[in-house]
């Protein structure tokens, strides 16, 4: 009966462990990739995704994220939002454009 409960304690304990690393790793993922992001796309990134936020608000959809790189020179990024029936729908919004809107690109 002894050996049992030490047993089932080096289980809990050992998956305790692995929990707090796998925690630990995604922590690490999440702040190298912020880290290692160019400062610049950054900037366009967040400016689009407040464009995005500002034309869900008014669509009824919800935001999901946008792109921090303009690949056809455009000034305009690739973005993303669903709507209430949790379709996604492809955007794409302004980073440096003060009166522009993001344009709908494709519903799915």
């Amino acid at each position: 009966m002894n050996n049992l409960k030490n047993d089932i304690k080096y289980i809990v304990n050992l998956m305790n462990i692995i929990i707090m690393s796998i925690i630990a790793i995604i922590i690490l993922t999440i702040g190298i990739s912020n880290l290692t992001e160019n400062p610049q796309n950054r900037l366009i990134r967040q400016f689009a995704e407040k464009k995005l936020r500002l034309f869900s608000r008014g669509y009824s959809l919800d935001t999901i994220n946008c792109d921090g790189v303009d690949i056809n020179d455009n000034k305009f990024v690739n973005c993303r939002a669903s709507n209430r029936k949790q379709k996604i729908i492809l955007l794409e919004c302004p980073y440096r454009e003060k009166d522009s809107r993001c344009n709908y690109l494709l519903k799915r």
